[in-house]
């Protein structure tokens, strides 16, 4: 059990480092070329150039958070980002209007792994708060 705990802990640090990479890096691709035509209806309370600004914010708190998490530091700010990161996912994939479930079982496949890498990085964090247990 100590081997599962230790492995979802690496999981949630480089789940968390890889997606907070991804979101600053498409945040600022798409702000360093000015690209108008962006929609991301993942995001429900940001709209137009503020997603942008939102989704770089969130990507480097991201990278962030596993690095102090990794480093012993803040432990709380990685439990906190994975389950938003998971939230905004099933909120993205699963409930907001645009379904991805439409455009075939390939992307719906991904869509699932994806989110289900996110439950598992937020199980990660949480192993830091797990009570060792020694008989």
């Amino acid at each position: 059990m100590k081997i599962f705990a230790l492995l979802l802990r690496y999981w949630s640090y480089i789940y968390s480092g890889l997606f907070g990479l991804f979101m600053a890096g498409i945040a600022a691709v798409l702000l360093i070329s000015g690209t108008p035509n962006f929609r991301f209806s993942q995001i429900p309370f940001a709209q137009g150039n503020a997603v942008l600004y939102l989704l770089l914010a969130l990507g480097l708190t991201g990278i962030a958070a596993a690095l102090l998490a990794l480093l012993k530091g803040m432990r709380p700010l990685l439990l906190v980002w994975t389950l938003v990161v998971f939230i905004l996912l099933v909120y993205g994939y699963f409930i907001s209007p645009k379904h991805y479930f439409a455009l075939g079982a390939a992307e719906a496949r991904g869509a699932a792994l994806v989110a289900f890498g996110g439950l598992g990085a937020f199980f990660g964090a949480l192993m830091h708060y797990r009570k060792d247990t020694r008989s």
